[in-house]
């Protein structure tokens, strides 16, 4: 059994609701946590130890001056789809923080994306034992084409509440 903090507990609470419902109650939710994140009108996917599905439409709010998904925008779904991943594994006791991240715009993107971000068992171990510690979350980010007009490298920390004070 996965060791669990408070974004696991949700996310299990929900686990045995209808997929929309369950969905629009995590990006709600997760909104209200990060609210940047709750303006972009995000939607999660797929919440889990192991694996976090973050889609956005591409809606005019989130759109660059040629009607695609504003580049920006493209950074938020992987940097989110990453950071929540990380978030579902560190104890309670910690707080994540996002160290560096990468983003290489390979070709125009088509329509709505989703950034999928995953985690090894390695990883998750790590994060689940450790008050302290670093790793690079594994994103891709695709649009409607099933291609990936980014590359990504997130590079997240976790570090103890306790050593924010100091």
């Amino acid at each position: 059994m996965k060791p669990t903090n408070r974004l696991s507990k949700m996310v299990k609470a929900t686990s045995k609701l209808p997929k929309g419902i369950r969905s629009t109650l995590w990006s709600k939710a997760f909104g209200r946590v990060v609210p940047m994140v709750g303006s972009a009108n995000l939607r999660y996917l797929e919440v889990s130890h192991a694996k976090v599905m973050v889609k956005i439409e591409n809606h005019k709010a989130m759109q660059n001056h040629i009607g695609q998904v504003h580049a920006c925008a493209m950074a938020l779904i992987a940097e989110t789809a990453t950071g929540f991943v990380t978030g579902m594994n560190v104890p309670d006791t910690c707080i994540v923080l996002i160290k560096s991240f990468k983003v290489d715009f390979k070709r125009p993107s088509k329509g709505a994306m989703i950034a999928t971000a995953t985690l090894t068992d390695d990883q998750q171990k790590l994060m689940q034992s450790t008050e302290k510690g670093e790793t690079l979350v594994n994103v891709k980010v695709t649009d409607e084409s099933g291609e990936e007009p980014i590359q990504c490298e997130m590079l997240w920390a976790w570090i103890a509440k306790s050593q924010l004070k100091k």
